[in-house]
């Protein structure tokens, strides 16, 4: 059947699911028999005041423009996930793919009018990830629009994916099962691209850096899919090969050994599960996601027991090793480059009776750790980095150039509705220039932003003798490009607050590089070329997101702030409430539940960072994100710069933070008894978003806890409490009253 006869049967599907009436109104009827006609004509009455439509391109004038999707008025319909108003069925993947294929075939072009239109560049055949976004999402904020990488983010689960075809993408989440995470998926495409310098006029990059302008992009011109329709006089076939590797193990055995002895070498550490390359991610079987969507496999936990020819694989620790807390530590050369995991968990140790004792009980555990000696059980879990390779054998000769794209597989991201680059942007243009450097401790800057070669030590299994995949020169993978305009777009849409609230598997959702990561690492080659690799990242990964979220968000949008979960040592820079710590409730983000103050006493017991082990939790399924996955971007915001105002209101300067701990957090309604007092003694009102703060100026030393050695007890010598509301801060210190400042001035 040809790609019309399928979009007809899409149209008759959808047509009693509100989509007839919905294109009438822009004056198309998608029930035509000449459905190519209608398609192809132009429209003069569209609508963009209905929902939805608002951010459609100006330059748009019909239901299909041929080879522009952002121009295509069907298309953008199916596509945009703000398009839902009076609709009652929506499109599945492979839909919006067919739409997408028609939009590129519905007038075939040749070869040569596509060489026309890469203006004597190189060519080469580019595989892409590829999302179609609102226009505030996209690389010119113009109108809603393609958005490509040479990166692809997927993100690894516990159960199966699941597509929401009102959002048109995926989410993480379980209802049911808030213990549950999802895997997330990321699509492929592959695309006729030409190779251009930058230009953030026409194809950007998005967030232009002033060097862009001399880096190179591949910039996609036609995407190429199977069938007759794509160019004109070729039957093509397009096949799609992954190709994924976790050597963590590998790489610990690597450089310890350069000084120790671990217990193990080569050959047997170039065997799984020291590396290996199954069970992490391959394509979708399902029809309804279409062609391209690489998915995460799914397994029981997030890590589990490594096994070397069926027996538990430990390692020797060796005697007086770095450390950091009580995870094994293995410093970056140059405090850089990562050529082993940073972290690595030991706190599991093999008996000579095959038992395992779990090193949390000792209380002793860092005298244990330090002395060494023991065989520490090692663990893996299933992230990875890759290619994405792309064939079609009809025009090998005609481009015999092509280029893979970078695979990601990584860890969960616990703010799925919150994204780095959104952050970054509201960081830079928003945030009042004596603040920006008090809110982090690691800026927002997105994998997207960053300008560098991908993993230049990865070779696919039949290539271990050859080349790499990826070349050092090549250093935008991971940037973000437009479909090429010929000339810029001149004139913007209406934008409105529309996001998008699905997964994106593209890398301004991803976080940097910087000690280590949270996605991903970075290491360096013979020659200094710095490159991405995943194999930096901590084995198994909840190893390092302990450190991480202890460490004040170190990955903002990613890694949640843990910082007022452990005993006190690092400033709360974006607060969880207490319901997201445990708190309240029972449902601690990471399974450990916060401080608790001792009734009618000055003393707060917290549970000991050294003592809590993100692998356990990991091993039994306690992670949750049903709490962490409903921060948008708007509630991250207004949460740090809340963080910082309580910090201003109390005099606290940044070097003073560390001796200040958030003892609670939450957001309270405007007739909040308290709430009510506070305004009536300081006599000035508050309004809008209002949070409430408890924080303490702490003694100097821990105190000992009399039951339990894996808490700490912390004696509180100032309390204030605070009512902020972006504005305004409302203060009482210790048992006095409540006055009224104002932290901005």
């Amino acid at each position: 059947m040809s790609i019309i006869g399928d979009v007809k049967q899409i149209c008759d599907r959808l047509e009693n699911g509100g989509w007839k009436d919905l294109f009438l109104k822009h004056g198309m009827d998608i029930s035509s028999p000449d459905l190519r006609g209608e398609l192809l004509r132009e429209l003069p009455n569209i609508d963009r005041t209905i929902p939805g439509f608002e951010d459609f391109a100006f330059e748009g004038i019909r239901g299909i423009e041929p080879g522009i999707p952002a121009r295509s008025l069907f298309y953008h319909a199916l596509a945009s996930s703000n398009v839902v108003d009076g609709l009652t069925i929506f499109p599945t993947l492979a839909d919006l793919e067919t739409v997408e294929n028609l939009v590129f075939g519905i007038q075939p072009p040749s070869l040569n009018e596509i060489r026309l239109r890469g203006q004597n560049h190189s060519l080469a055949l580019v595989v892409f990830a590829a999302e179609y976004r609102p226009a505030s999402e996209t690389v010119h904020e113009k109108h809603a629009d393609m958005c490509f990488s040479r990166t692809g983010v997927a993100r690894i689960g516990t159960l199966k994916a699941k597509y929401d075809d009102s959002i048109r993408g995926f989410l993480p989440f379980v209802d049911e099962e808030p213990h549950s995470i999802r895997v997330l998926p990321a699509r492929y495409s592959l695309y006729i691209a030409a190779e251009r310098k930058g230009e953030a006029s026409t194809f950007g990059p998005m967030r232009f850096q002033p060097e862009d302008s001399e880096h190179t992009f591949w910039v996609p011109i036609h995407k190429l899919f199977d069938g007759t329709e794509c160019i004109r006089d070729y039957d093509l076939n397009v096949d799609f090969k992954a190709h994924h590797v976790n050597e963590k193990l590998r790489r610990i055995h690597l450089e310890l050994g350069k000084r120790y002895n671990t217990g193990w070498s080569a050959p047997e550490i170039n065997e799984p599960p020291f590396i290996f390359h199954e069970d992490i991610a391959d394509w979708s079987h399902e029809p309804a996601h279409g062609k391209g969507m690489l998915v995460p496999a799914v397994h029981a936990a997030l890590v589990e027991e490594a096994k070397y020819k069926g027996n538990t694989l430990t390692f020797i620790v060796p005697q007086g090793h770095e450390k950091f807390s009580t995870s094994l530590e293995i410093s970056p050369e140059n405090g850089r480059w990562r050529q082993a995991p940073e972290y690595v968990h030991i706190r599991h140790r093999l008996e000579q009776d095959g038992t395992i004792t779990n090193l949390n009980d000792k209380h002793d555990l860092a005298q244990i750790i330090d002395e060494g000696g023991y065989r520490a059980v090692h663990y893996i879990d299933y992230t990875a980095d890759g290619c994405i390779e792309a064939a079609c054998p009809e025009l090998a000769f005609e481009f015999p150039r092509s280029e893979a794209a970078y695979s990601l597989v990584t860890a969960p991201d616990f703010f799925p509705s919150c994204e780095q680059g959104e952050l970054t942007k509201w960081w830079i243009q928003s945030v009042p220039n004596e603040l920006q450097d008090e809110l982090w401790e690691t800026p927002p800057y997105p994998l997207s932003d960053q300008r560098i070669a991908a993993n230049l030590e990865f070779k696919t299994p039949d290539r271990q003798g050859g080349r790499t995949i990826f070349s050092k020169d090549d250093k935008t993978m991971t940037a973000i490009v437009s479909l090429f305009y010929n000339s810029p777009v001149q004139r913007s849409t209406h934008l409105s607050d529309s996001k998008t609230t699905r997964h994106s598997y593209l890398p301004d959702a991803a976080s940097g590089i910087i000690a280590p990561g949270w996605d991903v690492s970075r290491d360096r080659a013979n020659d200094g070329t710095e490159f991405l690799s995943s194999y930096g990242l901590g084995s198994p990964f909840p190893e390092d997101s302990k450190l991480c979220a202890a460490l004040s968000t170190f990955w903002p949008a990613v890694s949640p702030d843990a910082a007022r979960t452990f005993e006190p040592s690092w400033p709360t820079v974006s607060p969880l409430t207490d319901e997201e710590i445990g708190q309240k409730g029972n449902l601690p983000w990471d399974g450990v539940p916060g401080p608790k103050q001792i009734p009618e006493s000055k003393l707060v017991d917290y549970h000991s960072l050294a003592y809590s082990d993100y692998v356990d939790h990991a091993l039994d399924n306690k992670f949750t994100m049903a709490l962490t996955g409903r921060i948008d971007a708007s509630e991250y915001k207004a949460r740090v710069l809340s963080m910082a105002y309580a910090y201003r209101a109390l005099d606290i300067t940044n070097t003073e933070k560390r001796l200040w701990s958030v003892l609670s957090f939450q957001k309270v309604a405007s007739n909040d008894e308290e709430l009510q007092t506070a305004i009536e003694q300081s006599r000035h009102h508050l309004g809008g978003t209002i949070y409430r703060f408890v924080i303490y100026r702490r003694g100097s030393d821990n105190i000992a806890h009399p039951d339990d050695f894996r808490k700490i007890r912390i004696e509180m010598q100032e309390e204030a409490t605070l009512f902020v509301n972006g504005i305004d801060v409302l203060l009482k210190r210790n048992n006095g009253n409540w006055t009224h400042v104002r932290p901005h001035e």
